[in-house]
């Protein structure tokens, strides 16, 4: 991780204002964030303050959302096949479940992402979740 850490604060000059890279701060500030905890903490006053920002707590939502998904995926399955009148077994259902399923949610969260990214470029602020 110190490679990556290393890698990117070197990167980082080319994005400041008035770099060649300057419109692309946010994307790299985002990249950057996700993959590590943010450098600016408060260090006086009376607010308590932790390592936990929006992206992770985001990430912490997404990963409590992995049952549902599970249930969701073996559910689509079990009515397919109930409705052709076989019910074979448990990983036959979750595989067809899988199959139908998971390209909807990959296409829903890079989508999602990508405007994200988009908007926050465009208007060039931070970007969040």
């Amino acid at each position: 991780m110190k490679f990556l850490r290393d890698l990117l604060n070197n990167l980082e000059p080319n994005f400041k204002k008035g770099e060649k890279l300057h419109f692309l701060h946010s994307t790299f500030d985002g990249i950057k964030t996700l993959i590590f905890v943010p450098d600016d903490r408060t260090k006086t006053g009376s607010h308590v303050r932790d390592s936990i920002d929006l992206k992770r707590t985001m990430a912490t939502v997404v990963v409590a959302m992995i049952p549902v998904l599970l249930f969701g995926m073996y559910n689509v399955g079990y009515q397919h096949y109930s409705q052709l009148g076989a019910l074979p077994g448990f990983w036959d259902m979750m595989l067809f479940g899988a199959i139908r399923v998971l390209p909807i949610v990959v296409v829903s969260y890079g989508v999602g992402l990508g405007v994200e990214f988009a908007f926050a470029q465009y208007r060039g602020h931070a970007i969040q979740e």
